[in-house]
């Protein structure tokens, strides 16, 4: 486990909403914790805080980051909202998933819909089916161009995640119209990092998963790297009145990694992964409607990718991969097939300026069959984008005032070229900076929005959705500014402001003469939010970790909130983080999250009040045990029908 310490805030969740339930008796068992916390009066020695004391703010703010520029640079020099979440921040946050870890971040919206379904949104968005931002692992995008969601139950195994970049607001001009609102970008540990042999197993009320991890030298300069997960997950800890949540989740992949590195210019990588799953599917954790049914997926990709240097501060690259998925929407199913070819080049400085570009293309085919309540017009598609991008930072003056331009050209097979500008500026001093942006951004429908055919339910009548006329692109126009700060050694403040002005997204109207409903582009809005972070090193014993988060969304024109995939809800939204880190004893660590949630996008389901608790004891160099309590105290509904209970797993975790 990495000893260097996380610097980005991450935690206790705390939401309130204008109709959110009042605190209850948890409320009040968390707060009682919290305090506790405060008052731990146990000392440890210095060399037990150096898990969380090995670095300090100006070290951290340091940290290279890539998201922002696709090219390595420091936080301190970056002109928007970021949150990285390290190795450390993972371990402590007891998370068993990928979605968990993200609950960590402000701004992010994540919710656990079924036993295998999550849904995770920026600023506002949410949704099973959650369009409107981003998600790579090793700059290979895992958002499914037919539906544009996310598979979060088979991705990647936590224990190989090196750290998680996670980019809020509007970052088309680098990475398209996927990162509409955001960009998440999961960065794995390298074949070198992961020599030697690791066993994770955990076990408890959720079920059992067994994670094998092993790691070698090939020649002087390669490494390899093998994985393999196998779990199940009995699902019997989700349930509702009148739904069932699926269950039986067995899920089984392999991965690969080889890198090979010179010590002057090239470094190559060929990685890849395979997955099956199986799962008795319910019917509960969609907002459509279709019969329970046992379901079966496999997907596997493969990746290369090269870099080369060319200069301290410059290099080519090139990254090419193919991935084959099984696409499901509640009974429709099929295989998709990706290839995708990107090409960049990072510049060396001249004068004041450093120029980023780069282009490349997907070439995407399917076969999706229909289901018994479910169909997708036209079978097979084959569809072939292609896009360009490139970014210029002008220095106004030395190391103090920045000016980022940036655009890029977006053709996604059907529709005419779009064009995604931003125009950023920085301006930093000694401990702080101040950055503001102005960005344009579009999102293309996707292949079910365009001509996926389903059942729903509104205002208690079954509606049939058909295909749509037409669709157009939905567009957006950000105006952002921020503000960090490190105000000692031990605390460090990041302020985030922006409006967010939507035009022609995609809703669905009904038609109760006929009920039918479809989509058009017919929503408008605009959302005023803040995100505040701030990181407290309190004593040797004791971090704290708080955010907040506030987003007002005014919808215009429409009687009612919106109804789709992803639609934000009408009103004010506001949202506190905070996590507590403490190391009460010699190799023992308790980490405490409290939170209040409610749905930014369900009105009727209710807020809902967690309490997790993760403790380690790390019993040799070599072994560590980890217990982990998730959703303690009552059972509750995470914006779906479905009540997420309460859970409590062992972990193991033996390097051999």
């Amino acid at each position: 486990m990495s000893a260097s310490r996380p610097f980005v805030v991450g935690g206790i969740c705390l939401q309130f909403h204008s109709n959110a339930k009042v605190w209850d008796a948890t409320g009040a068992v968390a707060l009682i914790i919290v305090a506790f916390l405060f008052l731990l009066p146990c000392p440890v020695r210095a060399q037990d805080s150096e898990t969380l004391a090995s670095l300090g703010l100006e070290e951290l703010m340091d940290v290279e980051i890539v998201t922002t520029s696709r090219r390595a640079e420091p936080l301190s020099q970056v002109a928007g909202a970021v949150t990285v979440l390290n190795e450390e921040d993972i371990f402590r946050s007891g998370a068993t998933s990928l979605p968990e870890v993200l609950r960590l971040v402000p701004g992010v919206h994540v919710a656990q819909m079924d036993t295998d379904k999550w849904a995770i949104g920026i600023r506002g968005f949410n949704g099973i089916l959650s369009n409107k931002h981003l998600v790579m692992i090793d700059g290979r995008p895992i958002t499914s161009p037919a539906t544009a969601g996310v598979d979060w139950g088979n991705s990647i195994p936590v224990n190989m995640i090196k750290r998680i970049e996670v980019v809020r607001g509007v970052w088309a001009h680098l990475w398209g119209a996927d990162s509409f609102t955001g960009v998440i970008n999961i960065i794995t540990k390298t074949a070198e990092e992961t020599q030697g042999g690791q066993s994770v197993t955990v076990a408890g009320s959720t079920g059992v998963e067994q994670n094998l991890r092993f790691g070698g030298a090939m020649g002087d300069i390669g490494h390899f790297s093998l994985y393999s997960q196998v779990g199940y997950t009995s699902g019997n800890w989700i349930d509702g009145d009148d739904a069932k949540a699926s269950s039986d989740w067995l899920k089984k992949q392999f991965g690969f990694r080889m890198d090979w590195e010179n010590a002057f210019t090239d470094a190559l990588s060929f990685q890849g992964n395979l997955s099956t799953s199986s799962i008795m599917d319910g019917d509960s954790g969609s907002p459509h409607v279709f019969d329970r049914r046992k379901r079966e997926d496999a997907s596997g990709y493969g990746q290369f990718t090269w870099n080369r240097a060319t200069g301290l501060d410059a290099g080519i690259s090139l990254r090419t991969s193919f991935t084959r998925e099984h696409a499901n929407v509640d009974d429709l199913e099929g295989g998709t097939n990706i290839i995708e070819v990107e090409v960049q080049h990072a510049m060396e400085t001249f004068g004041v300026h450093r120029l980023t570009w780069g282009v490349g293309s997907r070439y995407y085919w399917d076969n999706i069959r229909a289901g018994e309540k479910t169909s997708i017009g036209q079978e097979r598609r084959y569809v072939f984008m292609s896009n360009a991008f490139a970014q210029d930072r002008i220095t106004l003056m030395p190391e103090s005032l920045y000016l980022i331009l940036g655009t890029k050209f977006d053709y996604f097979g059907e529709t005419p070229v779009e064009i995604q500008p931003t125009i950023r500026l920085l301006h930093t001093r000694l401990n702080e900076e101040y950055w503001m942006a102005v960005s344009r951004a579009v999102r293309a429908d996707t292949r079910w929005q365009r001509s996926g055919t389903y059942k729903t339910m509104y205002n208690g009548t079954m509606y049939t959705v058909k295909q749509p006329d037409s669709l157009t692109t939905e567009k957006l126009m950000a105006y952002e500014a921020g503000y960090r700060r490190r105000i000692s050694e031990t605390l460090g403040l990041d302020v985030s402001l922006y409006i967010n002005d939507y035009d022609e997204l995609a809703m669905l109207e009904f038609d109760s003469a006929t009920n039918t409903a479809s989509l058009s582009n017919s929503l408008k809005g605009t959302a005023y939010g803040m995100e505040t972070q701030l990181r407290w090193q309190v004593t040797d014993q004791l971090e704290l970790r708080p955010s907040i988060s506030a987003i007002y969304q005014n919808l215009y024109s429409l009687d009612s909130n919106p109804v789709g995939d992803s639609m934000p809800e009408e009103g004010i939204i506001g949202e506190v983080k905070m996590q507590a880190l403490t190391k009460p004893v010699e190799n023992v660590g308790l980490d405490v999250l409290v939170g209040y949630v409610d749905a930014p996008t369900e009105r009727n389901i209710p807020g809902y009040l967690t309490l997790e608790v993760h403790s380690s004891w790390r019993a040799s160099d070599r072994l560590m045990f980890e217990l982990i309590g998730k959703n303690l105290g009552e059972a509750t509904e995470q914006y779906s029908p479905l009540r997420v209970g309460p859970s409590l797993d062992l972990r193991v975790t033996w390097e051999f």
